[in-house]
């Protein structure tokens, strides 16, 4: 393959991407201008924005597990949103630019795919992993110890929330075979860890309560990983689906909601998850 050819054809094929791309950096520049600037856009920092690069990240995941290539765009726009402003703060702050990190990730490219940019020749799926782990390597040119894999993860996770984390956690392990066979020895552990989980309530101590929860949860962040299910989206609908049933109770007895016990809670929950499902089945 001829990469000018290959860059021709693209360029041929999608003629206003790059000046899409320029009226991009435009736009986030106005955003970030410190004078005429959006308000919000102009405090960020590349902390503070983690936090929607993580949801960002979780409701693309969702879109390509949900097969919806509308979504899927959509999301990879806010994703692309997120590397704009991140980059746009690099060079605020002359930490970086965005040439940089587009020149940065074009070397990484070309230098691990010797066998197309360099030798033309095609290698097996394995030979490609193989060259690309020693590539990477001689790279870091890291001791063992500092490229460990729990000392990556480590590095890589650390301003993760939890959850985001474990699943990080469990997506890379099962690709050096640290994975579950099947859902059921999954449950197995689960139930395992509930049972632990009770145990430590009964002792009533705090610590053994916090630490046997962790691996409950740790457990089911395993399971959603193994079903392929993006947790954090799930809990998302959950969250939503939850909201929506308290809203029908609240239209349900109004300013009495406070006065109402356990078993009325109970009534009401039934009621509301009913009312849902015929509203649910008159829209199909």
């Amino acid at each position: 393959m001829n990469l000018k050819n290959g860059y021709k054809n693209q360029k041929d094929s999608d003629p206003n991407t790059l000046e899409s791309f320029k009226i991009l950096i435009s736009n986030i520049k106005y955003l970030k201008d410190k004078t005429w600037g959006c308000p919000w856009q102009k405090i960020q920092s590349h902390k503070s924005l983690i936090p929607f690069l993580n949801e960002e990240s979780s409701e693309f995941i969702d879109a390509i597990y949900e097969k919806n290539a509308n979504n899927m765009c959509e999301e990879l726009g806010d994703l692309l949103l997120q590397i704009m402003l991140h980059a746009e703060i690099g060079f605020e702050e002359k930490q970086f630019e965005l040439k940089d990190v587009i020149e940065n990730l074009n070397n990484k490219i070309v230098n691990r795919h010797p066998y197309i940019f360099k030798k033309k020749e095609k290698v097996s799926l394995k030979k490609s992993q193989d060259i690309w782990e020693n590539i990477k390597n001689s790279e870091n040119k890291t001791s063992y110890k500092e490229s460990s894999i729990s000392r990556r993860l480590n590095s890589k996770i650390k301003s993760f929330p939890a959850a985001i984390a474990s699943n990080q956690i469990t997506n890379t392990v099962k690709e050096y075979g640290f994975k579950w066979e099947s859902s059921k020895k999954i449950f197995d552990k689960l139930e395992e860890e509930i049972c632990e989980l009770k145990e430590a309530i009964k002792s009533k101590k705090a610590p053994d309560i916090k630490n046997e929860f962790g691996d409950v949860y740790f457990t089911l962040i395993s399971l959603s990983n193994f079903l392929k299910i993006n947790p954090e989206s799930s809990l998302q609908k959950t969250n939503k689906k939850f909201l929506d049933r308290f809203s029908i109770i609240e239209d349900h007895v109004g300013d009495n909601i406070k006065k109402q016990n356990p078993k009325d809670f109970q009534r009401l929950w039934e009621i509301a998850k009913k009312t849902l499902i015929r509203e649910k089945l008159k829209k199909k």
